[in-house]
């Protein structure tokens, strides 16, 4: 006779505890299943008293990430390593705390900072996190297995912020010590519904403006178009010569979209001739004051309509077309939403950021730059916060790919938001220009960031991510807008010579992490 065939395990499981036991209220949140280089992958995650359990659809090995409670650090977006799947559980602040350890080992070897010297106070919070980890392991009492993982992970945590401030002190010294930055380097994003008059002088602060044509605005009922309120805001850019990015022109989800556009939800023939209309209007009205237009925001996330990968590319392509014939050497960009991939599992044929990015490259769609969205802090799908270390890599994806960058949405609230995660501290205008002088020291620190555009000039009521804007609902300056104005002054001329030593350069890096000051 045969043996019987024994079936390979196909789940993962991952207990979590508190001080007591296994918890019985912590659900996931956020949580979404990934498989080699981080991509997602379909399955199911589910709470099951005290377990998180995964039914990946495949039996490769596969990862975890959610959102977790890593206090003081955060509340932030983490994933474990890729897992074999089995049915006894894993402990899930020891993998998570693993996956921590691991990135940061890779990345300092990236860097060239992984080692006693060079990577100074960072390394060793490493290897203290290292050595709670290995305690962790060798603990058998599973609780407190547990508690000591969690150590190790926000010790972890520390380490990689650390570890990535120091490197973007470095590369900004490295790109601006000898050289003033361009004449494009921070820009601000307005909502054409706001008044130029009130709040004009503010963004004329900054280098551009990307103003915003929202359809429902331009289009609010079927031919019918009215350019007013977007006409204030190119007539206040072009007066102050200021650089205009225009658009997007494509965008499909419901805070966007006119209602009436509702009836063609399941027609793509009527969604195409109608979202054309459109832009030949757009395009023949500003073609002489844009100097870059948004072919398209978001359409690879497919948050409103189904499309297909072919669908997409047609889309984008008769944008980039029209927009070229419209004017010679016009300038183009296609934008990427959520680049960490956590809302792929949500929407039908949904692809990634980079899945996308490949495709219009693939099929020969010329573009002068991308532009990448970096919004966190929402509780919407997408707006998962992420540490220091993971803007970093994610960014240095783009060293691949022959195109300049422009961080065309970056923004997080200035008050605390339901369901959504925070970063050091919850939510406020202190931690919003703390995170905000990080991400741009990060951000312009890669020779191929050309620009950094703030997702939102004001707290309109319009809006839905209502506390994100460099301007309260009074229209009154936050801290934040003051920053990155003094960012933006201080880049404008060469940093000079490197100060002093090492000791000194990782200094700044480490006050630039605890205080939020104005990189250089």
């Amino acid at each position: 006779m045969k043996a019987p065939v024994t079936l390979a395990p196909r789940m993962l499981q991952f207990e979590i505890h508190d001080a007591k036991g296994p918890s019985k209220e912590r659900p996931p949140v956020r949580a979404h299943l990934l498989g080699r280089d981080d991509q997602p992958v379909s399955g199911t995650v589910e709470f099951r008293g005290g377990c998180i359990v995964c039914v990946p659809d495949d039996a490769a090995a596969t990862a975890l990430s959610l959102e977790m409670d890593a206090e003081p650090i955060g509340r932030l977006m983490l994933q474990t390593c890729l897992l074999p799947q089995r049915d006894e559980p894993y402990l899930l602040n020891l993998e998570l705390a693993r996956h921590r350890i691991k990135q940061y080992i890779a990345k300092g070897e990236e860097w060239l900072l992984f080692d006693p010297v060079s990577g100074g106070d960072s390394f060793k919070i490493w290897e203290r996190a290292r050595t709670l980890f290995v305690q962790a392991m060798n603990e058998p009492n599973r609780v407190n297995a547990e508690l000591r993982a969690r150590e190790s992970l926000v010790a972890g945590l520390e380490a990689s912020d650390r570890l990535t401030m120091m490197h973007a002190e470095h590369g900004l010294q490295r790109r601006f010590g000898q050289r003033p930055a361009s004449s494009t380097l921070i820009g601000v994003r307005v909502d054409p519904r706001s008044d130029p008059a009130i709040a004009g002088a503010h963004a004329s602060e900054l280098d551009v403006m990307a103003v915003e044509m929202p359809w429902a605005v331009v289009e609010p009922e079927p031919g019918k178009y009215r350019f007013d309120l977007v006409d204030r805001w190119m007539t206040l850019a072009a007066q102050s010569k200021r650089p205009i990015v225009a658009g997007p022109l494509l965008r499909f989800d419901s805070e966007w979209l006119p209602p009436w556009m509702e009836n063609h939800r399941t027609d793509f023939k009527a969604i195409v001739d109608r979202s054309y209309a459109l832009m030949e209007q757009l395009v023949h009205r500003y073609r002489a004051v844009v100097t870059l237009w948004n072919l398209c925001s978001g359409l690879h996330t497919n948050a409103w309509y189904a499309f297909s990968d072919s669908e997409r590319i047609d889309l984008t392509r008769r944008a980039a077309l029209l927009v070229r014939q419209s004017r010679k050497g016009s300038r183009t960009i296609v934008e990427l939403c959520d680049p960490f991939g956590e809302s792929i599992a949500e929407h039908k044929n949904a692809i990634t950021a980079w899945q996308f990015l490949e495709r219009l490259l693939q099929e020969g769609v010329h573009l002068d730059a991308v532009g990448i969205q970096m919004r966190m802090g929402d509780g919407g799908v997408g707006f998962g916060v992420r540490d220091l270390l993971q803007i970093s890599t994610v960014l240095d994806r783009f060293l691949g790919y022959e195109c300049k960058v422009m961080l065309s949405a970056v923004g997080v609230p200035s008050e605390p938001t339901a369901g959504g995660g925070w970063w050091r501290k919850p939510w406020s205008p202190a931690t919003q220009e703390h995170w905000a002088a990080s991400l741009s020291t990060i951000a312009l620190s890669k020779q191929f960031v050309e620009t950094l555009v703030w997702e939102r000039l004001g707290d309109e009521a319009t809006h839905e991510r209502g506390s994100c804007g460099l301007l309260d609902a009074k229209m009154n300056p936050k801290p934040v807008a003051r920053k990155l104005v003094a960012i933006r002054n201080r880049l404008r001329k060469p940093l000079g010579h490197a100060a002093g030593s090492h000791k000194a350069a990782e200094q700044e890096a480490n006050d630039e992490t605890a205080a939020g000051t104005p990189p250089g």
